[in-house]
């Protein structure tokens, strides 16, 4: 008898506590395959880049307010060996006795993207194309001591994709807008 009832007990069905383990293991699993597929897409070239550039203009544009001085970002194409693609780099120096130099060693070193993202910048609603002939670039944004900036928009996107661009836009008063991050609107700087 006592047999026949642990039978009926196991042929009843789940109990509510079963319920709710596998209802909990179901959110966490999809809980776990939104984060990678999140972490995925924030990864992209475009998107990666445009946060490194973001983090890379908050400094100098802190910098510039900090120590008095006026901070450049140069821009420039390079050749890729054995690519017809263009690496776009960029670079940061300050305006010292009448001429730009570099940064000191221990902030900003030139950062150069992958061949498959490219940029394309408006200075003061301009198209900007790197002129090769120059001796000397000029830089494409400037931030002063007192916080204003080159109005600029700096588009990123992968060449040769219709992907989503990213972009990011400086207003003269230093206003910062985009790549959009999580709880991150803009910032005035």
């Amino acid at each position: 008898m006592n047999r026949q009832c642990n039978v009926n007990r196991f042929s009843q069905g789940f109990t509510l506590i079963e319920m709710l383990a596998v209802i909990v293991i179901i959110g966490l699993i999809t809980g776990i395959v939104t984060l990678s597929v999140d972490q995925a897409e924030s990864d992209s070239g475009p998107t990666k880049e445009a946060q490194m550039l973001r983090q890379a203009i908050d400094f100098v544009s802190d910098l510039a307010v900090l120590n008095g001085e006026i901070v450049g970002m140069f821009v420039e194409p390079k050749e890729v060996e054995g690519s017809v693609a263009k690496q776009w780099c960029y670079h940061w120096q300050r305006f010292r006795s009448g001429q730009w130099e570099d940064l000191p060693p221990d902030t900003l070193s030139e950062h150069c993207m992958s061949e498959t993202i490219q940029m394309d910048l408006l200075v003061e609603g301009k198209l900007v194309a790197y002129d090769a002939d120059l001796e000397v670039q000029p830089p494409v944004l400037v931030w002063s001591p007192s916080g204003e900036a080159t109005p600029i928009e700096i588009t990123l996107f992968e060449n040769g994709s219709n992907a989503e661009k990213k972009v990011i836009v400086i207003d003269m008063m230093g206003e910062i807008h985009g790549p959009e991050k999580e709880g991150d609107e803009s910032e005035k700087r």
